[in-house]
């Protein structure tokens, strides 16, 4: 009750506030959850002593009893050169742990309360570089006593067995993932459902976690996959480009497409539904034969064309939405890692977004000052070079950018979000920053090598290695300003990638 209660107020107060819900083009208005628009902060407790655990967050309660978590990171790679990870006793990639929740409908929680729910579920260690970070992330997959999946709504989330706990270290300011996912899911038809929570793991503080809805089919998954249409050769399904050693963990298997255009190789895409227990060979190559038909369309000389093109293929508004979402954070990983695409049964093909810690600036490898066209000159984004060079998709994304700029991507909104979210954590963030405050100070997650683009420092490593979570959110909100203000002045510019000629002139 809390949450629908909650949830029918916030969306008449974002309404009203913000003015946003008749102003932006979807099927149907927004009814995202926001965590911090929607649940109250944090009041301290008059009836226990101070010392007591006391949040308004949510609290995950995980017992491995006594086993190693797998997915840790060794010191070997192997003949790929990707790392290889820790596995469980049984040789396995997971261990079976009991996870509980405390969530109370009113007031605050505390270690003594009753649980929502307990349950068993499978357990390891999640990500790629993440892995090697102090504080791990972590994958959940909720089985029953005979190990089948089980559902379970989670913090008012819609009922799902396979739930990541994001744990944000890279990004000190906590809010990436919450908020560009909220924002995703304001924007466009599905994105993960979030919450914050505090994690509590064999009964010691691991500070703010993110708990993530995964993308995959469930029972009351919001990406329903499973509904049959009578005359189509299967239901809907789902595939991931990500790396092998992320791809091998829970895809079905790779698959090899037309010409492997809309993917880096070959080994990178792989099928994440049907899952291994009910997909056959027969629908594995009708995927295969399906993903090849959009790929031949779109890197054909048809490709713009009304029988042959791309668009008989896609949701062009989603994909639209999915690249303005992605262009305007600088999100490195879309289109090589962590990308998703899915197609419901007798539908066009839908991207969905996933893992913004990378976003704004945030990627250890390379700055992204803010400046430039990073999806339509990348050789890693998929489809979206190809898309790039359509003239009317450019001129729809361009409309696109400056009707949310008005809307969802206006800077003032951006800002106040980060705010508002920072301000409604209240003392989790503290409690966040003290158990990690020896990690933040000594771990050099960036250096001025990595941070040299075509030959010059755009921010020093002292600049980029922020220490405190004010110091985090005062570098993100600058980089936002400066991100939207070169998008609004050179927006115009994506009409050159998708010219004819040299010689053509485009309308301002």
């Amino acid at each position: 009750m809390k949450y629908k209660l909650m949830g029918i107020a916030a969306v008449l107060v974002m309404a009203a506030t913000v003015g946003l819900l008749s102003m932006v083009s979807r099927d149907t208005p927004s009814t995202r959850y926001h965590q911090h628009l929607e649940e109250p902060g944090y009041t301290p407790c008059t009836d226990h002593k101070d010392d007591i655990f006391c949040t308004h967050l949510p609290i995950v309660l995980i017992d491995t009893e006594g086993k190693d978590i797998p997915g840790q990171v060794t010191d070997e790679v192997d003949m790929f050169d990707e790392v290889i990870t820790t596995k469980a006793p049984d040789g396995t990639d997971y261990i079976n742990v009991s996870v509980s929740v405390i969530d109370n409908e009113e007031g605050n929680n505390h270690l003594y309360d009753k649980r929502n729910f307990t349950t068993r579920s499978l357990f390891r260690v999640r990500g790629h570089s993440s892995r090697r970070f102090e504080k791990s992330p972590y994958l959940m997959k909720f089985v029953d006593e005979n190990g089948m999946d089980r559902p379970i709504s989670v913090m008012g989330m819609d009922a799902h067995h396979e739930w990541a706990l994001h744990g944000p270290y890279l990004d000190k300011s906590l809010v990436r993932n919450y908020m560009w996912y909220n924002i995703s899911g304001d924007i466009m038809e599905y994105a993960p459902n979030v919450r914050y929570c505090e994690l509590f793991l064999n009964g010691e503080y691991r500070g703010l976690y993110l708990m993530t809805e995964t993308i995959t089919n469930g029972d009351d998954c919001r990406l329903d996959l499973n509904t049959t249409i009578k005359g189509e050769k299967f239901t809907g399904y789902l595939v991931r480009t990500d790396r092998p050693v992320e791809a091998e963990l829970d895809a079905t298997r790779e698959i090899d497409v037309f010409s492997e255009r809309v993917k880096i190789s070959k080994d990178d895409m792989a099928i994440r539904y049907p899952g291994k227990s009910t997909l056959t060979p027969e629908t594995a190559r009708e995927i295969e034969l399906d993903i090849s038909a959009f790929e031949k369309a779109l890197f054909s000389y048809d490709h713009d064309t009304e029988d042959y093109g791309y668009r008989n293929y896609i949701d062009v508004d989603n994909f639209i939405n999915y690249y303005l979402v992605n262009e305007f954070t600088c999100n490195v990983d879309m289109g090589s890692y962590s990308t998703y695409m899915y197609k419901r049964a007798g539908e066009k093909f839908r991207m969905c977004v996933w893992d913004f810690n990378n976003a704004c600036n945030n990627y250890t490898h390379e700055v992204h000052g803010g400046k430039g066209f990073v999806l339509a000159e990348s050789g890693y984004s998929g489809p979206f070079v190809m898309l790039s060079k359509d003239e009317e998709f450019e001129r729809a994304v361009i409309k696109r950018y400056r009707k949310l700029r008005k809307t969802y991507l206006s800077e003032e909104r951006l800002l106040n979000y980060i705010d508002d979210t920072i301000e409604w954590l209240g003392p989790a963030v503290d409690r966040n920053y003290k158990r990690w405050k020896t990690a933040y100070e000594t771990d050099m997650l960036y250096t001025d090598e990595a941070d040299a683009l075509n030959g010059k420092i755009q921010y020093t490593a002292s600049e980029r290695n922020q220490r405190t979570p004010d110091e985090a959110k005062t570098f993100l909100k600058d980089w936002i300003k400066e991100r939207g203000d070169w998008m609004d002045s050179n927006i115009d510019v994506l009409n050159h990638y998708g010219h004819p000629s040299l010689n053509k002139q485009w309308d301002h």
